[in-house]
């Protein structure tokens, strides 16, 4: 559920835990979260939603709610917190697999319509 005025953005969580709030960049089209400033982008029926693990990874999921297209969507490593110009390590945690070691963002394969993947993201050391 969103409520808000302007720029801000109320989302009830369904979890009976404590309201969330977002502040909306008309410029970028991203959203960040108001207190620890998580990322989630919303693009027309695109959305990338990224958030901390332990050890320092980002856990990423990348939704494509498109109704007819197949699309590619790109996670920028300083959108997750990472420095540009570091490789990271990124994994498939539903196929079970790494896909390889990227710098500066990833691309996604295609992904079909109203589907989703889960990425693991990490910093090479």
């Amino acid at each position: 559920m969103l409520s808000g005025n302007g720029p801000d953005l109320e989302t009830f969580s369904c979890y009976n835990k404590s309201d969330q709030w977002w502040i909306w960049n008309a410029t970028d089209g991203s959203l960040r979260n108001k207190g620890n400033h998580l990322f989630l982008t919303v693009r027309p029926e695109l959305e990338t939603w990224a958030g901390p693990l332990s050890g320092g990874s980002q856990a990423v999921v990348l939704l494509n709610r498109g109704l007819n297209n197949n699309e590619q969507i790109t996670v920028n490593w300083n959108d997750i917190g990472f420095p540009i110009d570091h490789p990271a390590t990124v994994r498939d945690l539903w196929a079970h697999k790494d896909i390889g070691i990227f710098t500066g963002n990833f691309t996604s394969s295609n992904i079909d319509s109203h589907a989703s993947i889960m990425l693991n993201i990490t910093l090479t050391k």
